[in-house]
């Protein structure tokens, strides 16, 4: 495939300038970048999906704080119901709440698990005039697609408190989260692995959570994937059931007008036979117009590079390298 893929809804426009607009029905709407943090900045840590272990979130705490920045717990953030951080309504008023305080800079989730998309029905795009940093991925993949489709900011696919951070970010992985959300890295270039469909496309990334993703089909919050680079991940699901979920997004056209595809780390997703997620990846995706590229280091694995959701990113099926050309943070 000669050339960039441009692959773009018409009604999509886009700039290198700290915003990007958009057109709706409604008229434009500004795709804000939230402000880079600073030292001191004040972080909110909220727990949306699974409950929270008191020891992990702690370390993670720390791990901010050794950042050099202050760090503000959700008062529900400790809550159980189940294997939920308490009911729906609570966990969707924490969050609305620390969105809405000019005193909280930026708003990191504690964990996954399940019970983001549960929050949805008591959220709204009143949120979109308080644009900050908002970071998760896993079961948060439902938020941050939703916060960068219906309040028009960019959000961050990234390590959460009390996994990641709590266990300690590889270097590379550290560079990426901090550099990128205090603005000191304003560009990469990361090396993928195998190329699938060969060809270029830019354009903003949206995705996640491959099983989670599927989960919002057929509902009013289902994804959009016109124009976007999809970037799909998981974890602990057999090959069958990848081929599954891929088929359920193929066939329900959410393949069709996409700018290209970026697979991250399927992790423990190994089958007991010969049919394994390469082969389906290979299968499903052979004859695609678009580039679709294996190996990028980002979701559940050991390393998890922290993804824009919002800004143009490069990817480049020829060489196999995906590459952010501009700040994600004003």
């Amino acid at each position: 495939m000669a050339g960039i893929n441009k692959n773009l809804s018409t009604d999509l426009l886009t700039s290198r300038q700290s915003s990007k607009v958009e057109r709706h029905a409604g008229g434009p709407v500004t795709v804000n970048k939230p402000t880079a943090l600073k030292p001191g900045a004040r972080i909110a840590v909220l727990a949306p999906a699974g409950a929270v272990e008191p020891a992990s979130l702690n370390a993670g705490v720390e791990a901010i704080r050794a950042e050099g920045f202050e760090v503000e717990l959700a008062p529900g953030i400790y809550g159980r119901k189940g294997y939920l951080s308490g009911d729906a309504r609570s966990r969707a008023q924490d969050l609305i709440d620390f969105f809405r305080r000019d005193d909280i800079d930026a708003v990191f989730c504690a964990r996954g698990g399940f019970g983001s998309i549960q929050l949805l029905p008591y959220l709204n795009e009143e949120l979109r005039h308080y644009p900050k940093i908002f970071v998760g991925y896993s079961d948060i993949t439902i938020l941050i697609n939703w916060l960068r489709r219906c309040c028009s900011m960019v959000t961050f696919h990234a390590p959460m408190v009390a996994m990641d951070l709590a266990r300690g970010l590889d270097a590379r992985s550290s560079e990426h989260f901090w550099g990128m959300l205090t603005g000191k890295r304003r560009g990469w270039r990361v090396r993928l692995g195998e190329v699938i469909r060969p060809g270029k496309a830019e354009a903003e990334m949206m995705g996640g959570c491959l099983s989670l993703l599927v989960t919002t089909l057929a509902t009013p919050y289902e994804i959009d994937t016109r124009g976007k680079i999809l970037f799909l991940e998981d974890i602990g699901e057999k090959p069958y059931r990848v081929e599954r979920l891929l088929t359920h997004l193929k066939m329900s056209g959410k393949l069709d007008a996409v700018a290209g595809v970026v697979f991250g780390d399927f992790t423990h997703c190994n089958g007991d036979g010969p049919r394994d997620i390469r082969q389906v990846v290979h299968e499903l995706f052979h004859d695609a117009g678009y580039p679709v590229v294996m190996g990028l280091a980002a979701g559940h694995g050991e390393e998890n590079l922290a993804l824009p959701f919002g800004v143009d990113l490069l990817l480049n099926g020829d060489e196999g390298t995906l590459v952010l050309e501009t700040s994600p943070v004003a």
